[in-house]
């Protein structure tokens, strides 16, 4: 019956994804600004919290600073490349501008919209809802766990697609697409891992801001040119295949980190939370 029910929840909840999305974007216009992202956001990680509820997994949003601190260790890798691009940037921003181009008060919108947004919004789309109910509605077993990382991870890089409006060149947003699946895989497995979803968020909003503090805040160009800030970060040459080594790379870290001895605990984990439920 379990399996039947988020089975079922899937199906409602791509309905009312896309019938919110189309909704929000007819009231407000696509890309219409930041503090409108923010509200969009906020409407969004609101509906995704309620479907965590109503299906019976609020432990999948519960804060625990033990799991959060392994989750941020598991996803070792992530974590220095987060830390570098973090010092990396703010430093060529200061050597190159000294001091930010965007205002105080719009850096402080940016911010909590991108924590908001890419953060919270995405990791409680792909991880609270998509991987918990998929690995739900298969069953809590290596296969089905497997399969539920690898189906929000294609859907986390499907979602750049929309970066291409607007974008003169695709193929920067293409190479986004491609890294993105890997990123949100490894994501996946960093929550297999700790159970931690605030875990993913911190490192997801921090891996954002980190590549955006350069582009966005210091040189003050917005979201709207997010091919070109792709382009830039990856550098111009091969940029396909650039994304395809990121992928390949998190793919493989990622399932080291759920190899056997490691994802029995967790299965472990998810059947005593089945059996409180």
């Amino acid at each position: 019956m379990n399996k039947t029910k988020y089975r079922l929840g899937i199906i409602l909840f791509i309905v009312v994804y896309f019938v919110s999305t189309i909704l929000l974007q007819f009231i407000n216009g696509i890309g219409a600004g930041m503090v409108d992202y923010m509200i969009h956001s906020i409407i969004n990680v609101a509906m995704y919290i309620v479907f965590i509820l109503a299906f019976g997994l609020k432990k999948s949003l519960r804060f625990n600073l033990k799991s959060l601190g392994e989750g941020i260790v598991v996803g070792g890798a992530f974590t220095l490349w987060t830390v570098f691009n973090i010092f990396y940037y703010i430093i060529r921003g200061i050597k190159e501008y000294g001091t930010p181009l965007m205002e105080t008060k719009g850096i402080i919108i940016f911010v909590i919209a991108i924590t908001i947004g890419a953060g919270m919004g995405e990791e409680f789309l792909t991880r609270g809802v998509l991987f918990n109910f998929i690995r739900s509605a298969i069953g809590n077993t290596k296969a089905g766990i497997i399969t539920a990382m690898i189906i929000p991870s294609m859907a986390f890089g499907l979602k750049h697609l929309g970066n291409l409006s607007g974008c003169s060149d695709p193929t920067p947003v293409y190479a986004q697409v491609i890294y993105a699946i890997g990123i949100g895989f490894l994501f996946n497995a960093v929550y297999v891992r700790c159970g931690n979803i605030w875990a993913c968020s911190i490192l997801h909003a921090a891996f954002d801001l980190s590549v955006m503090v350069y582009f966005c805040i210091y040189r003050n160009e917005g979201l709207e040119g997010v091919g070109s800030l792709v382009a830039e970060w990856l550098g111009y040459d091969a940029l396909i295949l650039k994304g395809v080594a990121i992928t390949v790379g998190f793919f493989a870290v990622g399932l080291f980190l759920i190899r056997d001895s490691k994802l029995q605990k967790c299965i472990e984990r998810y059947e005593n939370e089945a059996l409180e439920n």
